[in-house]
């Protein structure tokens, strides 16, 4: 029960005052525990920001998922691209603590977050890996590609979320607006996948 008072605390400070108001006093304050108890759960607070950051990780479930299906997968490979990045939009829009740790991760270059991007990047590239055939020798970057569509979701709901405001007149607060974004992320990669294939034949 105290680990995960401490964990939530975490997030309860991140939804109010952003990674700036964290630190080891702060979240055993918030949490009502002594601030030895983040040490005797979690070993380090850096360890307790890895614990909770990777509980609230929208990718974490689908690298598990891609481990225990592999090559089995139960769709066809563009159709399974497209729903991890319809679905982690959906996820950023909706969960601002993620759309909060994510931002911290870019902002700060503090060795726990770089270690926690560096294990999704690396877990993200085997996922990509399996992308490539299709691509080789066609001149397209399928990877490339998937950074911008990436990019482009974090800054268009930070845009939304944070400041209220459109990106390219498309206000995601807006539902029309919002399900035509969704829309178009499927379309990106299917016309960027069908022109690779013409490419080839």
């Amino acid at each position: 029960m105290t680990r995960q008072m401490l964990i939530d605390a975490v997030g309860d400070i991140l939804r109010e005052d952003g990674w700036r108001g964290l630190g080891v006093n702060k979240i055993a304050f918030r949490a009502g525990v002594d601030k030895k108890m983040i040490y005797w759960y979690f070993q380090s607070y850096n360890n307790l920001l890895r614990t909770y950051i990777k509980s609230k990780d929208f990718w974490i479930p689908v690298f598990e998922k891609f481990q225990s299906e592999g090559a089995e997968l139960d769709q066809e490979l563009p159709d399974f691209i497209r729903s991890i990045f319809t679905e982690l939009f959906n996820v950023f829009y909706t969960e601002p603590e993620m759309q909060t740790f994510i931002h911290w991760q870019i902002s700060d270059s503090r060795p726990v977050l770089r270690e926690i991007s560096e294990e999704r990047e690396f877990q993200g590239a085997k996922i990509a890996a399996m992308t490539d055939p299709h691509f080789k020798g066609t001149g397209f970057n399928f990877r490339a590609v998937l950074a911008l569509i990436l990019g482009g979701v974090y800054y268009v709901v930070w845009h939304a979320k944070m400041n209220q405001t459109s990106v390219c007149g498309i206000d995601i607060n807006v539902e029309k607006d919002r399900l035509d974004l969704i829309r178009s992320i499927g379309q990106i990669i299917d016309l960027v996948w069908d022109a690779a294939g013409k490419e080839v034949a």
